[in-house]
């Protein structure tokens, strides 16, 4: 199955913060048929991120980095405390390491923290255009591989 243009376009209106109005738009003009595509997006760009901002550090600073990441993005706006329990993000984060699991989480859950987190993080690293299009094709090529 491949990833369509309209379900990358949706994405990256979140990713490269346009308004909430925009990514909304684009989002509700997604189908059913899109759900699967969409939600292998958000997949792939979740765990491409956590691999871009955590691998790197040994075990002890990534903990530390993880409370801290969270916490900063719980203070992101009047929304993200309500919406990110640290918990959940926590345990996404871990798992996405290969350091634990989200059995048990339920599935809105963890698609509603996924979004939260992949916005996080990409507007974290602060990418430009040229760094956000290669990011997204990075995420695309492990999309469609996940959709085989």
């Amino acid at each position: 199955m491949q990833v369509t243009d309209r379900q990358l376009a949706t994405l990256r209106s979140q990713l490269a913060g346009r308004t909430a109005e925009e990514h909304l738009r684009l989002f509700n003009q997604l189908g059913e048929s899109d759900n699967a595509g969409y939600a292998a997006l958000l997949a792939a760009g979740l765990f491409e991120a956590i691999q871009r901002r955590f691998a790197k550090s040994n075990h002890a600073s990534q903990q530390t980095e993880i409370i801290d990441f969270i916490a900063a993005s719980r203070e992101r706006s009047e929304e993200a405390p309500d919406a990110i329990d640290p918990n959940i993000a926590e345990q996404i984060i871990l798992h996405a390491l290969g350091k634990g699991t989200i059995a048990g989480i339920d599935g809105k859950a963890v698609i509603r923290h996924q979004i939260m987190l992949l916005a996080a993080l990409t507007a974290q690293a602060r990418y430009n255009e040229e760094e956000l299009d290669a990011f997204l094709s990075q995420v695309r090529a492990d999309a469609e591989e996940m959709l085989e």
